[in-house]
């Protein structure tokens, strides 16, 4: 399934970058922040932990060229709840990551892009015993996004944008949340 959807990433993007257009020459140094909902999931033989959360994303990245960027940000997918095992849990996930993205301008205004990079991940559970946090949560991810900049005025730009974070044994995160990206 996640090699399915990267493949149709990667198709998506290729095509993008075949047609270029016209757009404002954006490198340098960036910024971008955001917050929104999020989820965890977790299966452990026949028990499985799945719940929503409130999560954020701040992103530091170096625009190589209109099209490439790449970054490091840290996140927080929130507190989610849940049973597990028959007994109330709470779990809190954040990490840091290091990222690239490709960047399709569509115009002066608009700009929609792929990202992927690699996360590591904390986990506070309650009721937290080290047992269950080290049976439930590897630490690292492979993460995938999509997303658009929008009604950009010079270097301020509106951000919608999805992660997608698999960390192996069937751990999955993902965050779907509005911001902002500053160019300075």
């Amino acid at each position: 399934m996640i090699a399915k959807r990267f493949a149709l990433l990667v198709v998506v993007l290729i095509l993008g970058f075949a047609f270029p257009v016209h757009a404002q020459d954006r490198t340098g140094w960036g910024v971008s922040a955001g917050i929104g909902a999020s989820r965890l999931k977790d299966k452990d033989g026949a028990d499985e932990f799945s719940g929503a959360g409130f999560g954020m994303a701040l992103d530091l990245e170096y625009r190589l060229s209109p099209n490439i960027a790449l970054g490091f940000g840290i996140y927080s997918l929130g507190r989610a709840e849940d049973s597990f095992g028959g007994v109330d849990t709470e779990i809190e996930a954040r990490g840091y990551e290091l990222f690239g993205r490709a960047i399709y301008p569509v115009s002066d205004t608009l700009e929609i892009y792929g990202r992927v990079g690699g996360a590591v991940y904390f986990v506070d559970i309650d009721p937290g015993t080290v047992s269950l946090e080290e049976a439930l949560f590897g630490d690292d991810a492979l993460e995938l996004g999509v997303g658009v900049d929008f009604g950009r005025k010079e270097k301020l730009a509106f951000r919608l944008e999805g992660r997608y974070l698999n960390g192996g044994d069937d751990e999955t995160g993902a965050l779907m949340f509005v911001g902002f990206n500053y160019l300075f």
